[in-house]
């Protein structure tokens, strides 16, 4: 049982490694506990800011959230774990509720997998409410489904990395044209 499992894994992993493409800006549903939609930029090398507009069916709340997020590697490039955190601002559509628009902050971690344009990830979102909202604390967890957009420019592995790249400059001094 325990080879059958490891083979599994084993095979997941390289199939992960062939498959699997990285993103610079990837957008879709997001499901769960609230539903809405995600926007994901890469800002910087395994930074991302993501915007999420959703809706609580529960309250009849708009909420909008901005988050920046720290990617990790987990079994290869296109396989993440992410922390992060921002902030969100909701607007309450019933009138008869007196306790006013929420906003606060908001925490994130979860984890990711990229194939070719699809982009699937689970996330779990605590939120502290500073200001309004029917609680203080409130949190969510979802899935996200994201089509690549753009995706990141692939990267080439230098095979002979104990050579140094010689640059022109340096070329041609070497030969006495300058």
């Amino acid at each position: 049982m325990k080879r059958i499992i490891l083979s599994i894994i084993g095979l997941l992993f390289f199939c992960n490694l062939g498959l699997a493409q990285k993103y610079r800006t990837a957008a879709g549903i997001r499901l769960g506990t609230e539903i809405g939609l995600s926007v994901q930029q890469l800002i910087r090398d395994k930074t991302t800011l993501e915007a999420i507009f959703q809706t609580r069916v529960k309250t009849n709340e708009i909420k909008l959230t901005l988050l920046g997020e720290r990617h990790y590697r987990l079994l290869g490039k296109r396989m993440n774990f992410y922390v992060g955190g921002g902030v969100h601002k909701g607007w309450n559509t019933r009138t008869e509720d007196d306790f006013g628009d929420p906003a606060g902050l908001t925490g994130v971690g979860g984890v990711e997998l990229t194939l070719d344009r699809l982009n699937i990830s689970w996330d779990f979102q605590p939120a502290v409410n500073v200001v309004g909202g029917d609680r203080v604390f409130v949190s969510q967890s979802a899935i996200s489904l994201r089509y690549v957009f753009v995706k990141a420019k692939k990267k080439k592995f230098n095979w002979k990395f104990w050579k140094k790249k010689d640059s022109s400059k340096k070329r041609k001094r070497r030969w006495g044209r300058d």
